[in-house]
């Protein structure tokens, strides 16, 4: 009986070498593109009435979204226009905003590093490593402070005048008070 024997080795070599030497030689040889167009048109009977639910649906939202805009239009006198207030900052307060941040981190902190130096300035200061840490806790309470006081005088926060006024005595007195190691705030 005759078997009939292919050595794959040089078969898969000479396969190679002609894939690479069309891809490589002939680059056009590359893509074959076959445009065939074909004029007719169906139709989608299966979900015609699909189509005719969305569309039903889509007009039914459509009066109804109409009904809600003219609700809300009418009632805008009543829920926005009284609210403008709330966001309204006077001048002399928006004026005095950086004057409010600059003395609670500059001299309420400048108060702090002159009271724990770390390197001795005078004979009569002691400087130590352990003030870094003081000076670390007095700034992260100042940090919130003015993270406080900036929120307050922002007008996307409805606040009335008097409270934000209120409001930023309160923080400019814990302020102090941290300062000056008044540990009752």
């Amino acid at each position: 009986m005759n078997i009939l024997y292919v050595n794959f080795r040089s078969f898969g070599f000479k396969t190679f070498f002609v894939g690479a030497s069309l891809l490589f030689i002939r680059p056009k040889a590359q893509l074959v593109t076959i445009n065939m167009t074909w004029n007719w048109s169906a139709n989608d009977l299966l979900s015609k009435e699909m189509y005719k639910d969305m569309v039903s649906a889509h007009r039914k939202l459509g009066g109804y979204a109409i009904t809600k805009t003219g609700i809300l239009a009418r009632t805008k006198d009543v829920y926005i226009e009284p609210n403008k207030e709330l966001t309204h900052i006077s001048f002399k307060l928006t004026f005095k905003k950086n004057d409010i941040l600059k003395f609670v981190s500059k001299t309420s902190y400048d108060y702090i590093e002159d009271k724990y130096p770390i390197i001795t300035t005078s004979p009569l200061s002691s400087g130590k490593f352990s003030n870094v840490l003081i000076r670390r806790r007095f700034k992260t309470k100042f940090d919130s402070e003015i993270e406080n006081i900036s929120n307050y005088l922002n007008t996307a926060n409805y606040i009335p005048e008097g409270e934000r006024l209120r409001l930023i005595q309160q923080a400019l007195d814990k302020v102090i008070r941290v300062t000056l190691e008044d540990e009752t705030y």
